[in-house]
């Protein structure tokens, strides 16, 4: 895989790009790593370049390593999710490997590695989200650098939270949003459709900004979302029910 070596500092704005689209996004600071904010929840954010992994026996493994370094200490310790990122500029794609599993190896040694494979990141189509098991039992995700805002809206739909947090349901299958999970954009929604005369047009408009560019939802789409979406109350926290 023949891949251009892109300096820490343009892959960073290359994620900002994106990133600033969202209404609800703040970059705090750093290069890489970068600490950012959307939906109202912080990451730590690192990038880096996708690269061959350089194995005779199967020379379209691409992997994205991680060294050892002294901010990493304090990243590992913090509360705050960290999220690795590998970018395949050739094919403007981002590989995300599980962020829980990612955080728990930083500084675990000199170099450590994770995987991918060139013909995954080739299959990968604008909307969609490709999500790959290696033989490894790593299952990382691959997107176009385009779709990473809807990617972080739903990221825990991907990994899932660590063991003892409330369970998420998927929300994104075929690139089309099944339901709405997110507290933010409920909270956003409910006082445009929790009463008696419901602003149903501005609640999709609403919705389509907070999730970003998803092709294959069609606008019928986004408007069956919204009018199934249900408010109700239970130990003080906003749920949304399909009916």
């Amino acid at each position: 895989m023949k891949t251009e070596k892109i300096l820490p500092e343009t892959l960073l704005q290359l994620m900002l790009n994106v990133f600033g689209a969202a209404p609800d996004f703040v970059y705090k600071s750093g290069i890489q790593p970068f600490l950012m904010e959307i939906g109202g929840r912080e990451f730590y954010i690192y990038v880096k370049n996708l690269s061959s992994a350089y194995f005779k026996t199967r020379p379209d493994t691409t992997r994205a390593q991680l060294p050892v370094r002294e901010d990493f200490e304090e990243i590992k310790l913090s509360a705050i999710p960290f999220v690795f990122l590998g970018y395949d500029s050739v094919n403007d794609v981002i590989v995300c490997w599980n962020y829980h599993t990612a955080k728990q190896r930083l500084n675990e040694r000199k170099s450590v590695s994770f995987y991918s494979r060139s013909y995954f990141q080739e299959e990968v189509v604008s909307g969609e989200f490709l999500r790959k098991e290696l033989k490894n039992g790593d299952t990382p995700v691959l997107f176009k650098r385009k779709d990473i805002i809807t990617f972080f809206r739903s990221i825990d739909s991907f990994f899932g939270k660590p063991t003892g947090s409330e369970d998420v349901k998927d929300i994104i299958v075929d690139g089309k949003i099944n339901n709405i999970t997110d507290k933010t954009l409920l909270q956003k929604l409910k006082p445009l459709l929790n009463t008696d005369t419901p602003h149903t047009l501005e609640a999709i408009k609403v919705t389509q900004q907070y999730y970003g560019d998803l092709p294959q939802m069609k606008f019928r789409d986004w408007a069956n979302l919204v009018k199934n979406v249900q408010f109700s109350v239970s130990n003080e926290e906003m749920k949304c029910d399909h009916k």
